[in-house]
């Protein structure tokens, strides 16, 4: 049974997405970027599927945490004011605060996207935005963009698998790396034989007709979510008009 949130619209959790990145990216404070954060993690804990989320944030919070600490806070800082001396380096504490900012806009940026895209099928959201007018050709450029890393990993699947039943062992880390070789080729032409495929579907479907297509299924879209999609975008053009107006003005 899906939960309230994934049966909201799909421009509503997206709305909502973008307006916590732009407030996370708005934002000089440490603290409102570590609260709009949290707040993005409990966005995700009321979705159905919050488990298998929370087990994939590690491989994107880990990486980008650790080279940025270590890039911009220790190795290369941005600034030296308030330094300390640990185990031979000079730190500086304000490079660390600064860094710290950069790590949680980034956090806050994939928790609240993953979340609208793993709770929200590519082709639903695909379709609301085509239904408020986007153009066909930039939905269909979205919907290659969102489906290339899902699609290229069933495709490397399923020729391992292939491989496999024809002798192929893999033991150790020497003998996966060694399986890399034979798994590009025919990764990269299956790549190329879709993509002429999907050419020929679309010319037999008229995508580039003028007239709008007629979709067998439409989005149900409430009022009340409909005014809360337009009150965060408020909020949102209200705190960039403001932000780059106390920045700018003398």
């Amino acid at each position: 049974m899906q939960s309230s949130y994934d049966r909201l619209h799909p421009l509503t959790k997206l709305t909502w997405a973008v307006l916590l990145i732009g407030c996370a990216y708005l934002s000089p404070s440490f603290w409102v970027s570590a609260l709009l954060f949290v707040i993005a993690l409990l966005t995700t804990s009321v979705s159905e599927g919050r488990s298998s989320i929370f087990r994939v944030y590690p491989l994107f919070f880990v990486p980008i945490t650790v080279s940025l600490l270590l890039i911009r806070g220790i190795l290369i800082p941005d600034t030296l004011t308030n330094p300390i001396s640990m185990a031979g380096l000079t730190i500086s504490l304000d490079a660390l605060a600064a860094v710290g900012i950069l790590i949680l806009r980034y956090c806050t940026l994939v928790a609240a996207l993953f979340t609208v895209i793993r709770t929200t099928p590519t082709a639903l959201l695909m379709q609301a935005l085509a239904e408020k007018g986007l153009p066909r050709s930039i939905e269909f450029i979205l919907l290659m963009a969102l489906q290339i890393i899902p699609d290229m990993k069933l495709r490397a699947d399923a020729i391992l698998e292939a491989q496999q039943s024809r002798g192929l062992v893999i033991t150790s880390l020497p003998t996966r790396i060694r399986a890399l070789v034979p798994l590009v080729g025919p990764l990269v032409v299956g790549a190329l034989v879709d993509v002429e495929e999907r050419a020929m579907a679309l010319e037999l479907r008229a995508f580039a007709a003028t007239n709008r297509p007629t979709r067998m299924d439409v989005l149900v879209d409430s009022r009340r979510q409909h005014v809360a999609r337009t009150l965060c975008i408020g909020a949102l053009i209200l705190l960039v008009v403001g932000t780059f107006g106390i920045r700018y003005l003398p």
